[in-house]
């Protein structure tokens, strides 16, 4: 009983085959993972051959500079490298010792000015005073709402209360105007009896 019992042999296991549905999406997964890292090569290598061209193609935005001078005879002038136009007017100081401003003569359209030389006028409650030019070139634009409300000079020398913009012939002449230390300390000397702004 027991030979016969061993001689009989127990049929093999058979592992189930996966359904028609499981076996395509195995196969997709395969298709899918072998494109994944047939592109991913193709990638590389792409990379590896053109980098040093694209390298030459490839371009960064440039980062221009404002510059703020000032002026003795106390103007201010905000310069765009990128424009090559200066935004002009009379300082917060000048505004000051100015008191509230009743009428300004504005600089004339397009017409070519001298740095240093009168290009417009101003008249307060205390007195009169030119508007000198800070820098060579041409008038572009002037602030049209001066005429009608010279007191935003008042409330805002430095910003809403610009007078002219200027497109500079020599950018260069910047070089020789005041930074904003330089401008502090002249105030503190005139600050008692401040001559370089009144005629």
């Amino acid at each position: 009983f027991c030979f016969f019992f061993l001689m009989i042999r127990r049929p093999p296991r058979s592992t189930p085959k996966p359904s028609s549905a499981a076996s395509d999406v195995y196969k997709r997964q395969v298709v899918s993972t072998q494109s994944t890292w047939g592109l991913r090569k193709m990638l590389r290598v792409c990379i590896r051959k053109f980098q040093p061209a694209l390298s030459k193609l490839c371009t960064y935005p440039v980062a221009f500079a404002t510059t703020k001078k000032y002026t003795k005879s106390d103007e201010w002038i905000k310069y765009d490298d990128q424009t090559k136009v200066g935004v002009m007017g009379i300082t917060f100081f000048a505004q000051a010792h100015l008191g509230d401003i009743v009428h300004i003569e504005l600089p004339k359209l397009n017409n070519p000015i001298n740095k240093g030389k009168s290009i417009g006028g101003l008249e307060s409650v205390k007195a009169v005073s030119e508007i000198f030019a800070p820098v060579t070139g041409k008038i572009l634009k002037v602030n049209e709402a001066l005429k009608n409300d010279p007191g935003i000079i008042n409330k805002s020398a430095e910003k809403d209360g610009w007078i002219a913009e200027i497109n500079v012939s020599d950018p260069k002449e910047l070089d020789s105007l005041l930074d904003f230390e330089a401008y502090e300390k002249q105030c503190e000397e005139h600050k008692e009896d401040h001559q370089t702004f009144f005629i």
